[in-house]
This record gives structure tokens, sequence and C-alpha cells, in this order.
């Protein structure tokens, strides 16, 4: 996690938003909505073999020789249809020339992150999750260091820059976690030719036991990605706005790591607990006022200031994307409650109530971007989309939370309604006084981010405890469970 929080983040926010910024949001809105596409599309590559083969090798061990090779094999034939369907998706809404060649470009870094996923999988299966925090993030510290010399050197920057950048490091890193999964497991290279004899059958046991999860992350996606795709596409002056809207969003991805690793800390300990019959309410209660905390802190402060947050980063059209960054931190803020409660669905077993709330999403966030772009003015088309995203995160993070109190209830749950009352009202007076302070609005922000986040150790609002407990077990929750 510290790995992950150290190096990721600050790749988005030091040398992502640098390159925006000299490229100029139309340039970058011509780029940001193929990669959303591409993204959008990225589970084809995949259909869920990653996450089915660590539960499979986690529990057996010895099964990294023969299903390394068959879901190896299966990604080999995915590859050719994924990249056909993106280009005639793109082709099909419009894109030519110069777009389809950067997003043909952009699925083949797409394909080379789905190998390296797919590779760290077998690295979690075997328990080797030192090695596998290191990949994890080779390849931003690879981009960190080149594109980072290529800002310093210039004075300008190509998106040609960015798409040969990406491809080199994510071969670097594909290469090198490879070579230390076949050094752990020693003879995984020999199972190739029994992989190449293998009946069809098998590829398509891997696609049958891995669709739940491919078709849920399709669907978050969905309404993850494709408001920046709609935005470009439909509304006037798009790849402007959607330049503007992706100058927020980096915003909302960095800070989106955050509940991703919690999720990913959660689910092993959600999963034995629950094996067990252990009481997860206190835990799951626990991280979700953890992240409350963080959300309504970054909620709260871009809200007050929304300028200066993005002027941290940015140098240009600065106030033409203030008004979208607000929105997008409260989407983060409600979206990473789902996080804990998704989670919590998942580790019961509950995909196909998580596939439905996630389908129903995706539904409602085309239908309200499409009447919405429709009607946009040139200006405010990425605001709305931002409050649609809001909209829609809400509603399905309403749902998680349903469902979860359904099948564990109490009244312990009230103090999480406790922590979020105190704590926005601790916040709402933090960010009030800020504004009235007469001090730079710079450092009034940075003031009322510190503040916000104390306000999260008032009594009442974080509950330590449960997380201490999980922090003093041993680390080794993912290869048991």
């Amino acid at each position: 996690m510290i790995l992950n929080l150290a190096v990721k983040p600050a790749y988005l926010l030091i040398i992502d938003t640098k390159i925006q910024d000299l490229l100029g949001p139309e340039e970058f809105g011509r780029y940001f909505p193929l990669l959303s596409l591409s993204i959008l599309l990225n589970i084809l590559l995949d259909a869920g073999l990653a996450n089915h083969m660590t539960r499979l090798v986690s529990s057996n061990p010895e099964e990294i020789h023969r299903s390394f090779q068959f879901g190896w094999r299966t990604k080999r034939l995915l590859f050719p249809f994924y990249i056909m369907l993106l280009l005639f998706i793109g082709w099909a809404l419009g894109w030519r020339g110069e777009a389809l060649v950067w997003l043909g470009w952009i699925g083949l870094n797409q394909a080379l992150l789905s190998a390296i996923l797919y590779v760290r999988a077998g690295l979690q299966g075997i328990a080797a999750h030192r090695t596998d925090a290191w990949v994890s993030i080779a390849d931003r510290s690879l981009l960190f260091i080149a594109m980072g010399g290529l800002i310093l050197s210039f004075d300008r920057f190509e998106v040609n820059w960015l798409l040969a950048g990406t491809s080199a490091a994510l071969s670097c890193t594909l290469l090198i976690a490879f070579w230390r999964l076949r050094k752990l497991t020693l003879s995984v290279h020999n199972h190739v030719n029994e992989a190449a004899s293998t009946p069809l059958k098998n590829v398509r046991a891997d696609l049958r036991a891995g669709w739940p999860y491919a078709l849920l992350f399709l669907l978050m996606m969905t309404y993850h990605r494709v408001d920046g795709i709609m935005l470009e596409r439909i509304a006037p002056n798009g790849a402007m706005q959607a330049g503007w809207y992706a100058m927020s969003y980096r915003f909302f991805e960095a800070a989106n790591m955050i509940g991703y690793l919690c999720a990913t800390l959660l689910l092993p300990y959600f999963t034995r607990m629950l094996a067990n019959r252990e009481d997860v309410r206190p835990l799951a209660r626990s991280m979700s006022s953890v992240l409350m905390a963080v959300g309504a802190t970054i909620a709260w402060s871009s809200w007050y200031f929304p300028e200066q947050f993005l002027g941290i980063f940015y140098d240009y059209e600065i106030q033409s994307a203030s008004g979208i960054l607000p929105w997008l931190m409260i989407s983060f803020a409600v979206f990473a409650q789902g996080y804990v409660f998704s989670t919590l669905l998942t580790a019961r077993g509950d995909m196909r109530r998580l596939n439905q709330m996630a389908g129903a999403g995706a539904v409602l966030n085309i239908i309200l971007n499409a009447w919405w772009l429709s009607q946009a003015s040139p200006t405010t088309g990425g605001i709305g989309c931002a409050v649609i995203s809001a909209i829609t995160q809400g509603a399905m993070v309403v749902g998680q939370i349903f469902f979860c109190l359904r099948h564990h209830p109490g009244k312990q749950w009230w103090k999480l309604v406790r922590a979020l009352i105190l704590h926005s009202l601790a916040c709402f007076t933090i960010c009030n006084a800020m504004v009235r302070w007469d001090i730079d609005p710079t450092q009034a922000l940075w003031w009322a981010l510190i503040g916000c986040l104390a306000a999260g150790f008032l009594p009442g609002v974080i509950d330590f405890r449960s997380i201490q407990k999980m922090l003093s077990e041993k680390m080794n929750t993912f290869a048991d469970s």
C-alpha cells in the first residue's frame, strides 16, 4: 500500500497533469475518450481469468503450472478479438485517421497491461506479495522517469511520446514480472507443450469461471468511463470540454486508488471472517469511517477551493475546469463507501446482485448523459456529466448498503451515520472559517485539508480499534482465503 500510494498518485498528479498542461485541453480531450474506450473494453482481454487464477492457485499452489498456461493461451485468443472490436467501435463512433492510430496503439498498451496483471495474479496466488508489490509500481516508476525527462527537456509534448513511453515501460515490466514468476515457480516454462495441447473446452471453462467478475468490471467501467466518451462525441466543443473534464478526473483517479487498495486489503479479511462465521460489522464500519473521513475531506475542500486545488497542478484553463472538480470529488467520496460494501458482497459471493446493480447504474448513467449532452452548451457539458456521475455513484452505494444491512443488520450501523454527521459539521465549520480568514486562498486550501483530516480523530468519527486489530494480525490472509 505504501509503494502504490507513493508512486501511482504521484505519477498522476505530477507527470500526467503536466502532460495535460503541455498538450492543452483540446489535444488531450481528443486522447482522453480513446483511453476511456480502451479501458471500458479492457475486460475482454482478461474475462476474469486473473481473478479466477488467484483464487485457484491460492487454494492449490501446484496448480500454477497448469492453470497459468491454460489462461495464457486463452488470453492469446482474446487479444485479436479485443483489438478488432476496439477499432470497429472507434470507427463506428466516428474516429478516423490519427485518432484510429492512437486507438490501436492504446489498445496494444492495454494488452500489455492485462498481461502484467495476469502474471501478477500468479504472483499473488503463490503468496509472493513483496515481488508483486514491486512489479505493481514498476511501469509507473519507469514512466515517471522517462516522461519527466521529456518534460524537463522540451517546452512541448506530443501524444505519440506518451504512447511510445507507455509501451516501453509496460514491456519492461512484463519481462521483469514473468522472469520473477518463472524463477519462483521454477518449472512453469516446462509446461508449455502441455498447454499447447489443451482442448478448447478448457478455454471455455476458464471463461465460464471468470465471466461474473468480467461482467461486473465491464458494467462498472461503463458508468465510470462512458461520460468522457459521450462528452467528446456528443457535446458541442466536445474535445475541449473532454479536456476540462479530464483535468478534474485525474484527481478522481488518484483519490480512487486509496479506496481500491483498501478494498484489496479488505477482501481476504471479509472472506476469512465469513468462512469462520465471525462478525464482519465492526471491521466494515471502521474502514467505512476511515474512507468517509478521507473522502469528505477532499470533497469539502474542493467544493470551497476548486481553483486553488487545480492550480497546484495546472497552469492553464483552471477556471473552465473548476466547476467540474467538486462534483467528481463528491462522486469519489460516495464511491469510496462502495469499496467497503461491494467488497463485503463480493466476499459473500453475491456477484449476481452486484452485476444487477452495476447494470442498472450503467443504464442510468448513459440515459442521463445522453439527455444532458443533447442540450448542453459549449461550456456546461462537463459539469453535467460530473453531477450525473455523483448521482449514479450515490444510487449504487445506497443499493449496496441496503443489501449488506439486510444480511448484517444491527444498531451499530447508526454509529456510522453519527460519524458522518459529526465529521460533516466539522468540515463545514472549518471550510467556512478558512474562506473568511484573511489569508492566501492556496494556504486556506491546505489548512482546510489538514483541519478536515484532523476532524477524523474527533471522538466517535473513526473506530481505530477494529483497524488496529486487523493490522496486528499476520498478513497472510490473502493466501489463507
